[in-house]
């Protein structure tokens, strides 16, 4: 789900194969990713998550901060992930993300060739 622009939890995943009985043919693969792309706006929830905490109204947060979120917030990163994710985004440890411009990057398709 991930490699076509999904986001699913864990729990959302097992819930997906428990209602199935832990097993899952092509078509009902369909079927749940028609139900969970109408549940899912993943960038767009990130982006407004970011901006009712920018009380600035800048579009950016310190790098620092971010690696802090994605370390200790959730499923929580390791840094070797967050080092891999700021390397791909050419995010600089020590400045500021365009956070609608991370998001983008971040929430983009993992290529078929990882």
């Amino acid at each position: 789900m991930r490699s076509l622009g999904m986001s699913p939890t864990i729990q959302e995943l097992a819930g997906y194969l428990k209602g199935k009985g832990g097993k899952m043919s092509f078509a009902d693969f369909l079927e749940v990713m028609h139900i969970h792309s109408r549940a899912e706006n993943l960038p767009n929830e990130v982006v407004n998550a970011f901006k009712a905490g920018d009380r600035d109204k800048r579009g950016v947060i310190p790098a620092r901060q971010l690696q802090h979120l994605l370390q200790h917030w959730g499923e929580g990163l390791s840094a070797r992930e967050v080092e891999n994710i700021f390397r791909e985004a050419n995010v600089s440890s020590n400045g500021s993300v365009r956070y609608e411009d991370f998001v983008k990057i971040a929430c983009a398709p993992v290529p078929d060739y990882y």
